[in-house]
């Protein structure tokens, strides 16, 4: 079997790009005690001529009496917002006879959000520098042509930000929130076929 002068071309495979938007948020938060006023219902004696006409059952009257409770709480001395945006790109293989070439994106969500925190005051004193260290996996499914399904997992791998906080008594608490903002299927544009190569034949000599 001869194969001369046959160029084969495998095109580009399609790319699934998402963008997800991180949100981080750095709260210096204090514990403090709170007095508040409450209402709470308290049993209050009936009056004697209530007493005697309900003599044959007992008579429980309550009302309302207003108090003070004792609460604990927490104070945010200071918070800083920051937005960011993580670019994700994942190349279709088909190795995997099923699904077939992504067609369109079903879902897509963050799960197993780590967050790792550090609070490292500076030398000056006017500002401490809040630290967070952060990874999440994203799952995407898509579909091909004929309706299969199939979920790909793309990981974040080591994300951090940090923020100047005032410096205080208080603590440090980071918030992270992780969304998928935008998803879009796309295919590369093929290469440019080349010059052919010449064609060298190979002789080759058997001995039976």
């Amino acid at each position: 079997m001869a194969n001369k002068g046959n160029l084969f071309h495998v095109g580009p495979s399609p790319i699934i790009l998402v963008t997800v938007q991180e949100w981080v948020v750095f709260n210096i938060v204090q514990s403090t005690l709170l007095l508040i006023p409450t209402w709470g219902i308290q049993p209050v004696s009936p009056p004697a001529h209530a007493l005697a006409a309900h003599a044959d059952r007992p008579l429980l009257l309550e009302e309302l009496q207003p108090g003070i409770e004792l609460i604990t709480a927490e104070r945010v001395l200071d918070s800083v917002y920051l937005a960011t945006d993580n670019l994700f790109q994942w190349s279709y293989s088909s190795s995997s006879p099923t699904p077939g070439v992504p067609v369109k994106v079903i879902a897509c969500c963050a799960k197993n959000i780590t967050v790792r925190q550090q609070l490292v005051p500076i030398p000056s004193g006017s500002y401490t520098l809040a630290r967070a260290f952060y990874n999440y996996e994203v799952l995407v499914t898509y579909a091909d042509a004929a309706g299969h399904t199939a979920t790909i997992t793309l990981m974040s791998g080591p994300r951090w930000q940090r923020a100047f906080v005032s410096p205080g008594p208080g603590r440090l608490e980071v918030q992270v929130k992780v969304a998928c903002s935008r998803i879009e299927i796309t295919t590369p544009p093929a290469p440019k076929p080349g010059p052919a190569l010449p064609y060298n034949p190979v002789r080759v000599w058997v001995w039976v």
